[in-house]
């Protein structure tokens, strides 16, 4: 895993000392890189992992809801930030659902736009730091999410990163209730039966979502 440079964001032609932008796949690397390390510090998410709420492969679906995101904004390059939380709480509610009450998600969204315009005019001081600070806390022992971002060139892209099976090496640790923000487990939805004035029973069929 390399190293992320602190110096200026800038690549310097190695003859005349010219200052060229980053290239595209570097910017677009970046900024992939901005979203899973905004997702891994989503405590909603995380407690949603942790306990599986969105199945055996609940880690793999946060791995897809970050491809997911950049590929939304990808899209949708005007995307602002009620767009994007909204897009996010119908992820939380339809992949893990879970219902949030409380404002977070509108703060990951926020954070997401916000990196998109650093990342695009080429500063990626905020992305390094985020993620200099997720290097400290996987020192520390704290995270179970693991992904390999490399410093890049023009002939290379991406940033890869991969969600360590929770499950497996952190099943009791899981985050407790009254530690996470205020979220809501959605039940599965039940048909309750009417009864008519008559005393007759009416079958009532299942909402649409």
């Amino acid at each position: 895993m390399a190293a992320l440079s602190s110096g200026p964001q800038f690549v310097r032609e190695a003859q005349g000392g010219v200052a060229l932008p980053p290239s595209p796949e570097k910017i677009q690397a970046k900024f992939d890189l901005s979203i899973a390390l905004a997702l891994c510090s989503w405590p909603a998410l995380t407690l949603a992992v942790q306990n599986s709420w969105g199945g055996p492969q609940s880690s793999e679906k946060r791995d897809w809801f970050a491809g997911a995101i950049s590929d939304l904004i990808e899209a949708t390059p005007d995307a602002d930030v009620e767009y994007v939380e909204e897009f996010l709480l119908q992820v939380m509610n339809d992949e893990f659902e879970t219902n949030l009450e409380d404002e977070s998600a509108e703060e990951v969204a926020a954070k997401i736009v916000g990196l998109r315009k650093l990342t695009l005019q080429g500063d990626f001081t905020v992305v390094d730091e985020m993620y200099s600070k997720w290097q400290e806390r996987q020192r520390k022992g704290g995270g179970a999410v693991s992904f390999q971002h490399v410093e890049i060139g023009e002939g290379d892209n991406n940033t890869d990163w991969d969600s360590d099976d929770i499950g497996e090496e952190e099943e009791d640790e899981d985050t407790e209730m009254g530690e996470a923000s205020e979220l809501v487990k959605v039940p599965r939805e039940r048909v309750q039966p009417e009864v008519d004035e008559d005393g007759f029973t009416k079958v009532v069929g299942k909402k649409k979502r």
